[in-house]
């Protein structure tokens, strides 16, 4: 099974609505319908024997975010001060956020939580500095087309709010929110399946 942890944003900013807008015109994922989010944790493999096991699993992904993050209400604002791009199989176009210690601190602790439970990520190097990822293309010429634009409408720094922290799971056609693991608005975590992903 692969997994990955992101934070999802409050939807009714001006600026998730700008976000969303170049989505649109510019990343090819966008019409499969995936939710805004920036990875904390890249995408990695783990198997469960069942259930049950899932379960705990979820629940101590969600202990470590409670004792790392919560009181913290800084940290769900993200501050977005400029964008990237890499170039591998696919092109892809992303947002940089300036990212608290506290937050960091927290990334660490679930990224060794996961290689301690058998996890196995993609990329061999330690956890990534996240990013939101905007744009992703699959020829050159898209991307320059995109960069210019991304430097034109988002060429000064901004804050979102973000939501929740949320376990995502690889689905048939695309990445399907799982479990919330963390959520900022309430300082009540809430766990939920969804309704594609109950029997696995």
């Amino acid at each position: 099974m692969e997994f990955f942890i992101g934070l999802t944003f409050d939807p009714s900013s001006i600026h998730y609505n700008k976000i969303e807008s170049f989505r649109k015109r510019f990343d090819s994922k966008f019409q499969k319908g995936e939710k805004l989010q920036m990875t904390l944790l890249p995408p990695f493999s783990i198997e469960f024997l069942n259930n049950h096991e899932f379960n705990d699993f979820a629940e101590e992904l969600t202990d470590i975010l409670e004792g790392h993050l919560h009181g913290l209400d800084e940290i769900s604002q993200i501050e977005f001060n400029g964008i990237t791009f890499s170039m591998g199989k696919k092109g892809v176009l992303a947002l940089t956020p300036k990212i608290s210690p506290d937050l960091l601190h927290c990334q660490e602790s679930l990224y060794h939580f996961l290689k301690e439970s058998g996890a196995h990520f993609k990329k061999s190097k330690s956890a990534a500095n996240p990013l939101l990822p905007i744009g992703r293309f699959d020829f050159i010429d898209l991307l320059e087309s995109a960069i210019e634009t991304a430097k034109i409408e988002f060429s000064s720094p901004f804050v979102m709010n973000g939501t929740s922290f949320v376990l995502f799971e690889k689905g048939p056609q695309q990445w399907i929110a799982k479990n919330n693991l963390f959520d900022f608005d309430s300082r009540n975590h809430f766990f939920f399946v969804n309704e594609l992903c109950q029997n696995f």
